[in-house]
C-alpha cells in the first residue's frame, strides 16, 4: 500500500489536503471517499482509512475553508469533492460521507449521480428538530472548546476528564485514546468555516428530497442519536434509500466509537452484489 498527502485547489477557489491509500496490486473493488463532519478533519475516519485500504484504493478528504461563490455551504462542499475526484481522475467512485458530510455527498449524488455508484450516509444530521439537536447538549461545545484550545502539555489531563466524565456528548463512549486522537485533530480547525456549514444544516431536510435518492444509498446511525431521531425522519431515509437503516452502538460518531460493526455494515453494502 502507498500513502499520499496532497492538496487540492477547486477552480472555485480555496484548497485542501486529501489523503490517498493505494492499495497494493489491483482491485476489485471501486476506490471509496471519506467525506468528514463539520469540523472538517480527514483523520476522525482513521479506522475505516487502514480497513478498506486493504482491498481498494481509500481516499480521505478534508473540507474546504473557502466557500464557491453564490453556493450555500453543502453545495460548495459538494463541489469540492467534484473537485478531488476529477483532480484524481476517479471516473466513478463509492462514497461515505458523516453528519455534514453525509449532506454534501447527497448533493454530489444530485450534481453528478455518473460518479457515484453507492452512497453511505452515517449520521445524518436532523437540525432541525429540537430533541436532536438537544441530545447534544452542552457538551459538544464546551468539550470541543477544551480540546481545541487547551495547550499541548495540559491536554492529557483535560482529555482524561472528558473520558471519565463522558463530557463529549456528541460521542460519549470515545476512549481516552480517541479523545486524544480528536483533540490533536481539532486543534486547528478554523471556526468561521466551522459555524458557516453549521449554519447551511438548519435549512436541510430529508423529507424534502425526491424519492428514491439519486444514487443507492444507505444509513447508518448511532442507537442513541437513532432514539431521539423523528419518525418522518426516519421514514424519509427508508424511502430515499430503499432500505432499513443500520443502527449500531453508539451516538453521532459510531464510525469512531465502534469502528468494527460500522465497518462491517459498511463493507456489506458495498460489496453486497446487485438484486
Amino acid at each position: 500500500m502507498t500513502v499520499e498527502v496532497r492538496r487540492i485547489e477547486p477552480a472555485h477557489g480555496g484548497s485542501f489536503e486529501i489523503e490517498v491509500r493505494r492499495t497494493a496490486g489491483r482491485s476489485p473493488h471501486l476506490p471509496l471517499v471519506l467525506v468528514p463532519g463539520v469540523g472538517g478533519p480527514r483523520g476522525t475516519f482513521h479506522h475505516q482509512m487502514a480497513a478498506f485500504a486493504e482491498d481498494r484504493d481509500v481516499v480521505g478528504t478534508n473540507l474546504n475553508a473557502a466557500q464557491a461563490p453564490a453556493a450555500e455551504p453543502i453545495d460548495s462542499a459538494a463541489r469540492d469533492v467534484l473537485a478531488v475526484l476529477d483532480a484524481l481522475g476517479l471516473e466513478r467512485v463509492d462514497i461515505l460521507g458523516s453528519s455534514f458530510g453525509s449532506c454534501a455527498i447527497a448533493r454530489l449524488a444530485e450534481l453528478a449521480p455518473q460518479r457515484i455508484r453507492r452512497q453511505v450516509w452515517a449520521a445524518p444530521p436532523v437540525v432541525h428538530h429540537a430533541p436532536w439537536r438537544a441530545a447534544f447538549g452542552p457538551g459538544w461545545l464546551v468539550g470541543g472548546a477544551l480540546m481545541k484550545y487547551t495547550p499541548p502539555n495540559y491536554r492529557a489531563e483535560v482529555v482524561r476528564v472528558l473520558a471519565t466524565r463522558r463530557v463529549y456528548s456528541p460521542e460519549p463512549d470515545l476512549t481516552e485514546e480517541e479523545l486524544n486522537l480528536l483533540a490533536s485533530r481539532v486543534s486547528d480547525t478554523q471556526l468561521a468555516p466551522f459555524f458557516r456549514r453549521l449554519s447551511g444544516l438548519r435549512d436541510w431536510d430529508w423529507r424534502r428530497m425526491p424519492v428514491p435518492a439519486a444514487r443507492p444509498a444507505l444509513v447508518i446511525q448511532g442507537e442513541k442519536e437513532h432514539a431521539v431521531t423523528p419518525a418522518d425522519v426516519r421514514r424519509a431515509w427508508v424511502a430515499l434509500s430503499g432500505r432499513p437503516i443500520v443502527v449500531t452502538a453508539g451516538t453521532h460518531m459510531p464510525y469512531l466509537s465502534y469502528p468494527e460493526p460500522f465497518n462491517e455494515a459498511v463493507r456489506a453494502w458495498l460489496d453486497e452484489l446487485p438484486a
